[in-house]
């Protein structure tokens, strides 16, 4: 069975603060998300490539590769913030890997 991808509406908003990392390459996350939306909002010096973006019912979920020295194509590590059940339907619980934030805010 086909997975049908999910409708996201890009936002003009960045993460307020790191909440967890997600372990996956930009061309999975172009691929499930779109283009970077928001990085010109971000310090150019320390990211690479933003993601701000809410799926129909509300719920967001912010995505960004931090002080990566490098294309942003060869970024591995990226920074989330948001809401945690939108990200782990996006990419799974495999590549979402909790840090040692408080995640319960998500």
């Amino acid at each position: 069975m086909k997975l049908r991808k999910m409708k996201l509406i890009p936002i003009d908003e960045t993460g307020s603060c790191k909440q967890g990392t997600l372990s996956t390459t930009y061309k999975e996350i172009v691929e499930k998300i779109f283009e970077p939306n928001v990085t010109d909002l971000d310090d150019p010096d320390k990211v690479k490539a933003s993601w701000g973006f809410q799926d129909k019912t509300g719920r967001k979920g912010f995505i960004w590769c931090y002080k990566h020295y490098g294309e942003k194509e060869t970024c591995t590590d990226w920074s989330i913030d948001g809401d945690k059940t939108l990200l782990t339907e996006l990419f799974g619980n495999n590549i979402f890997i909790k840090v040692e934030y408080d995640i319960s805010k998500f």
